[in-house]
C-alpha cells in the first residue's frame, strides 16, 4: 500500500519480507538481541548520519501486527528465555504511531525479557515517557552528542534543537522505572571536550543516587559509509586508538567506558532463518516494491527473505517491473545479521 507515492505500508499483503534487508524489518545477528527497524522516517536530518535518515524519496512503516508474528516465531526458534529486543531503526522510534502497541504486544511473548530502544529523545515528553513504562520498555537509549545547544544545532542539521528541552526529558526519564543509555559519538576534534561534560554529566547523575545500571553511557566511534552523510574535515580514527583513548578517560573519571557484549547480556546462540549467499552468486528474485532511492528495489527470495537489489546506472524503479522476476548478482553478503544486496543483471 502506498500514500502519496512516498510512504509505503509493509504487511502480509505487500509480500516485503522482512528479513535481509538492512533499513526496515529484523535483524537476527545470531545472539540473543534481535534488532527491528519499524520505520525510517526521522525528524532530523543529522550531518553525520551513516545512514542517511531523512533524505530517502521513498519511507517505510511496518503493521506492528505484521511484526509481532514474525517476532514471535523467530523467538520460538530460538528457544531461549533472556531475548532482548532492540528498536533501532534508520530514523526516528518515536515517530513510529504503533510504538506504544508494538512494546506491549513484545512484553507479552514468553522468552522476551528486556525491551529497548534507540531515539535522540527531541519528541520526548512526560506522557510519553509514560506511555512508555506503562507499556513494558526496559532500557532507552538516547544521543546526546553534547550538551552545548549551538554545537548541537550544527552536528543535527536542526536549528530548533533544544537542549534544554532534551536535558528534562532525560529527568523524566530518571524519574521512571526505566533504565537510561547516553549514547555520544565521538567526532574527533569536533566535541572531545563535550564527550568529557557528559561524562562528568553522568558521574553527577550518579551521585544523586541512581545506580550504574540506572544510568549508563556508551561512547560510540565515528563511523563513515559510502552511502551514509559526513561531517567535513573529520576523519574517523582507528579502533585502537578509540579504545586507547577512552581507556585514558577511565582512569581520568574512574568511570567505566569500555562496554562489550557481557555489560549488555548478550550471548550467541542459533540464527532463527540462514540464508547462505556469497558475493557473486546469481539469483532470480521477485521484484515486490520500490526501495528508498530510484534506482533502488527490493526483492523477495522467499517467504522470510527479503533483498536489496539496486538497478543499473541507466535504469529507475519503474512500477511495471513489481511482480515481475529480476536476474541479480549478488554484490554484498553479511553472514553475520543475513544482510543482502545485489544489483540487476537484466
Amino acid at each position: 500500500m502506498e500514500k502519496n507515492h512516498d510512504l509505503i505500508k509493509v504487511d502480509e499483503k505487500s509480500g516485503i519480507p522482512l528479513i535481509g534487508i538492512d533499513f526496515i524489518g529484523i535483524i537476527d545477528r545470531g545472539t540473543n538481541i534481535i534488532e527491528v527497524k519499524p520505520i525510517t522516517t526521522c525528524n532530523l536530518k543529522c550531518k553525520y548520519c551513516f545512514v542517511s535518515a531523512g533524505d530517502y524519496r521513498t519511507n517505510f512503516i511496518i503493521d506492528s501486527n505484521y511484526l509481532i508474528k514474525k517476532l514471535e516465531e523467530i523467538v520460538k526458534i530460538k528457544g531461549i528465555n533472556d531475548i532482548e529486543i532492540h528498536i533501532a531503526p534508520y530514523g526516528e522510534s518515536l515517530l513510529y504511531p504503533y510504538l506504544f502497541d508494538l512494546i506491549k504486544s513484545l512484553r507479552r511473548i514468553n522468552g522476551i525479557k528486556v525491551i529497548s530502544m534507540q531515539t535522540n529523545g527531541l519528541l520526548l515528553d512526560n506522557e510519553k515517557v509514560k506511555n512508555l513504562e506503562k507499556a513494558g520498555l526496559d532500557r532507552i537509549n538516547v544521543s546526546l552528542n553534547t550538551l552545548d545547544e549551538e554545537l548541537a544545532k550544527k552536528l543535527s542539521n536542526f536549528h530548533d534543537y533544544d537542549i534544554e528541552k532534551l536535558l528534562k526529558n532525560i529527568n523524566l526519564l530518571l524519574s521512571s522505572r526505566i533504565d537510561l543509555l547516553i549514547a555520544p559519538v565521538w567526532f574527533p576534534k569536533i566535541n572531545d571536550e563535550d564527550i568529557e561534560d557528559i561524562i562528568k554529566f553522568v558521574i553527577n547523575i550518579r551521585q544523586q543516587g541512581f545506580s550504574d545500571k540506572k544510568v549508563q553511557i556508551g561512547i560510540q566511534k565515528y563511523l563513515t559509509y559510502k552511502t551514509g552523510r559526513k561531517l567535513k574535515n573529520v576523519r574517523p580514527k582507528s579502533w585502537d586508538y578509540f579504545y586507547s583513548q577512552l581507556a585514558k578517560l577511565e582512569r581520568k573519571y574512574g568511570i567505566k567506558l569500555k562496554l562489550g557484549p557481557f555489560d549488555f547480556g548478550i550471548h550467541k546462540c542459533p540464527r532463527a532463518f540462514n540464508l547462505v549467499l556469497r558475493k557473486g552468486d546469481i539469483l532470480n528474485v521477485e521484484i515486490v516494491s520500490k526501495g528508498r532511492y530510484p534506482r533502488e528495489c527490493i526483492g523477495k527470495i522467499d517467504e522470510n527473505h527479503g533483498i536489496k537489489v539496486l538497478l543499473k546506472k541507466h535504469l529507475q524503479f519503474n512500477q511495471d517491473i513489481v511482480g515481475r522476476r529480476l536476474r541479480v548478482k549478488v554484490i554484498k553478503a553479511n553472514y553475520k545479521d543475513n544482510i543482502i544486496t545485489a544489483i540487476s543483471q537484466d
